[in-house]
């Protein structure tokens, strides 16, 4: 190659270098945006503070986010990320909580400000939570889960709920979560104490209905009106309030498991004869004089009071003498010209308490007239706490808001407030057949609501 083409060359090739260099340095990612609501997104920013990338982090984030953002101003970003967010329907009553994480030059001061302008814009209000720093632990529970590492790091502040429960909240549900203890299994949206899922929809009847502002109670529509809190907490009737929650004791009679006799030795009436086993009173306990325990002998071995009662013939034991009448002996053996039961194999107890149910080899007892007494207990229900001769088991729930209502209105469990002084006529309109449904323009909503879970 010709020496004076060299020069030239590298000089250029230095220059083109250059310029690619410069290119790159500016067009380098410099800060890092995420923000959390539902959606998660992360916005990439340049040196000269235009956007580079923006990256829906979940697939809510999709509905919010386009291609066009790329080369727009951080304020123009937020400007279209915000109004999507209210129009796509991620905004509840007016108002939005969102987790706010910046890495870079950028610093969460400024994007806060921005965010609350934008949203404030829009006439909703935000609540803005900061995340500081993202740890190993963060990255790694987001990297399980698909959610942010800022969402995760704000998630593993919450003290005593199980990760599982929150991964797929909202962030004003894990906010609420931390902040109350409150929570909900996968599938429910927190709402105060309690959860709620929707179970289904289906298209409203029409019919005549209360105007807004009144309900319908057993045909008369009577104005309705919200309730104020007082800010006390109320528990049902025979709960007492102890700190956030309502405790009632319920206390029953525990299950005598064993006796001891003031005199002689505890048995059941069964083995004594005084039941039959399996009977009710089987397992009722008496006190027996064990000095005084013996074998059943047969009837003969017994001495008999009557001669009719006993007899020995043939080498058999005979007992209860009846005539012969003109059908013979049913059921009895005709023995010296009277009937007789055969005795055989029956054998009674030489005290007071002869059972022809004994067996030669069983015992037979002298019952004492003196009652056992009861030395240990038992609760039958698992999660019930003996106490002496008594069963307590603990109900807990959360406790409820105090409500009242202004001068004129009913308070009507402790949710609602009736005036039955203030009635109106019924229109043509929509309602629900289920009344657990909610009205929502001419479609009906089921929603299931249970108590929520408290850490």
């Amino acid at each position: 190659m010709n020496k004076k083409l060299i020069i030239p060359i590298i000089c250029i090739s230095i220059i083109i270098i250059g310029i690619i260099g410069f290119i790159l340095w500016n067009n380098r990612t410099v800060s890092t945006i995420i923000l959390d609501i539902n959606p998660s997104v992360k916005i990439s920013l340049k040196k000269d503070g235009k956007v580079k990338k923006v990256e829906a982090l979940n697939d809510d984030a999709k509905e919010i986010i386009s291609d066009d953002l790329k080369g727009k101003t951080l304020d123009d970003t937020l400007d279209v990320i915000t109004k999507n967010v209210v129009e796509k329907g991620f905004v509840e009553e007016d108002q939005v909580t969102v987790i706010v994480h910046t890495e870079g030059k950028t610093n969460n001061e400024e994007v806060k400000t921005k965010l609350s302008e934008k949203f404030n814009g829009n006439q909703i209000h935000a609540e803005i939570i900061e995340v500081e720093k993202v740890t190993k632990e963060d990255e790694k529970l987001a990297k399980k889960y698909g959610i942010s590492p800022s969402k995760a790091s704000y998630i593993n502040s919450v003290d005593n709920v199980p990760v599982e429960n929150l991964v797929d909240k909202e962030v004003s549900d894990i906010k609420e979560t931390k902040e109350t203890g409150y929570y909900c299994d996968a599938g429910y949206n927190l709402e105060g104490g309690n959860c709620v899922k929707e179970l289904g929809r289906k298209p409203a009847l029409n019919g005549t209905i209360c105007p807004n502002g009144f309900v319908d109670e057993d045909g008369i529509c009577y104005e309705e009106v919200a309730v104020e809190e007082t800010g006390n907490l109320i528990c049902r009737d025979e709960f007492t309030l102890e700190g956030n929650e309502c405790i009632r004791k319920r206390t029953v009679d525990a299950v005598v498991t064993s006796y001891t006799c003031p005199q002689g030795e505890v048995r059941t009436k069964a083995e004594v004869g005084d039941a039959p086993y399996n009977s009710g009173p089987a397992n009722d306990p008496v006190c027996i004089d064990p000095s005084k325990i013996t074998h059943p002998v047969t009837p003969c071995g017994l001495p008999a009071s009557d001669p009719t009662e006993r007899m020995s013939a043939g080498g058999r034991c005979y007992w209860h003498r009846a005539p012969v009448i003109a059908e013979g002996c049913p059921g009895k053996i005709q023995v010296n010209g009277f009937c007789w039961d055969d005795a055989t194999n029956v054998y009674l107890c030489p005290n007071s308490k002869n059972s022809n149910t004994r067996s030669k080899d069983d015992n037979c007892y002298v019952v004492l007239n003196v009652k056992p007494i009861p030395d240990g207990y038992k609760c039958d229900e698992e999660d019930m706490k003996l106490e002496g001769t008594k069963c307590i088991k603990e109900e807990k729930e959360p406790a409820e808001s105090e409500h009242i209502c202004k001068t004129g209105y009913t308070l009507v469990n402790n949710s609602r407030c009736m005036n039955y002084k203030k009635t109106v006529e019924k229109f043509s309109g929509y309602y629900c057949e289920d009344q657990r449904a909610t009205l929502v323009d001419d479609t009906c909503v089921l929603i299931e609501r249970i108590e929520a879970k408290h850490n």
